[in-house]
């Protein structure tokens, strides 16, 4: 008798019916008849009366009911007592990452991370970039992936890397064939642009005042695809990611002159928390790990 074939017998008991047992259990009326056939021959007795119903205890019925109810019970107390024991022997990382940012790192880079600390736990969410912030900020999340700006007296931080900014030109625009896009030359450009949710939105915003003219913008979006689409069907300039970008025979990928206009990703904990051991180890592991591809120093607003 196995502990599997014993919750059968007894969802049975509590359901009244073959057939309302076999469906709460998922399989079919046929495999639980076999089930219970298959134990009645293993303890050389009949646990239901062969009657119209089927579903009557026997003496022996009864008994197994009685002992069998303990002996779950007593079998699920020990199963998720040592559950809870490996779950505390492991240690979970909460990890928060704003959209885009795993794209950006090397593939398979959390995977990586447990297969060297096996007993550190990676929980993975993604957020909007401000909400990314939000959850360090709140406790949600133990250390973030966030891009800059942000604000430096809420945050410690560590530079992992930076990524290039692009004007998407449809090679029909007057633009598409600059070797590099001055923000003045988008003055009166339609943009298309990430939603005011993300970094890049906000970013783009200050680069344009700083160049004494207010941007028009077009559409916003939460999807770099239709930011390209329309891109190619030259309904304005999108501002793309280098890592986003598709091999297409319709659009120009121009940089931008001004080289601080990047997408910079860093980690972020909250101001003056004490990191414990595992925030260490993945810090020093991601740092390891991801080539700085710049010498950034960050100017937080």
């Amino acid at each position: 008798m196995d502990i599997k074939t014993l919750k059968y017998f007894l969802q049975i008991c509590k359901d009244g019916s073959f057939s309302k047992a076999a469906k709460n259990l998922y399989i079919s009326q046929q495999g639980l008849s076999k089930a219970i056939s298959n134990l009645e021959k293993e303890i050389n007795v009949e646990l239901f009366y062969r009657n119209t119903t089927g579903n009557e205890l026997t003496k022996y019925g009864e008994y197994l009911k009685n002992k069998g109810t303990t002996i779950v019970y007593q079998f699920d107390i020990l199963t998720e007592g040592i559950k809870q024991m490996v779950m505390e022997d492991n240690d979970y990382l909460k990890i928060g990452l704003s959209y885009g940012v795993l794209n950006a790192l090397p593939s398979n880079i959390m995977e990586e991370f447990n297969n060297l600390y096996p007993n550190i736990m990676l929980s993975l969410k993604e957020y909007t970039d401000f909400d990314c912030e939000e959850a360090v900020l709140n406790g949600e999340i133990d250390l973030g992936f966030a891009i800059h700006y942000f604000n430096n007296n809420k945050f410690d931080y560590n530079f992992v890397k930076s990524e290039k900014l692009y004007a998407i030109v449809n090679k029909k625009h007057h633009l598409c064939n600059k070797k590099e896009i001055d923000f003045k030359d988008l003055k009166n450009e339609k943009i298309i642009l990430n939603s005011n949710k993300s970094k890049i939105h906000h970013n783009y915003i200050i680069k344009c005042l700083e160049n004494k003219f207010d941007p028009i913008i077009y559409t916003q979006t939460d999807e770099m695809i239709l930011i390209h689409d329309l891109a190619k069907r030259n309904e304005g300039i999108g501002i793309s990611i280098d890592f986003a970008h598709t091999k297409t025979c319709k659009i120009n990928y121009i940089p931008f002159k001004d080289k601080s206009f990047t997408w910079d990703i860093y980690m972020i904990t909250k101001k003056n928390g004490k990191d414990n051991k595992n925030i260490q180890l993945f810090k020093k592991f991601i740092l390891d790990q991801v080539p700085s591809n710049n010498s950034q120093i960050l100017h937080i607003l």
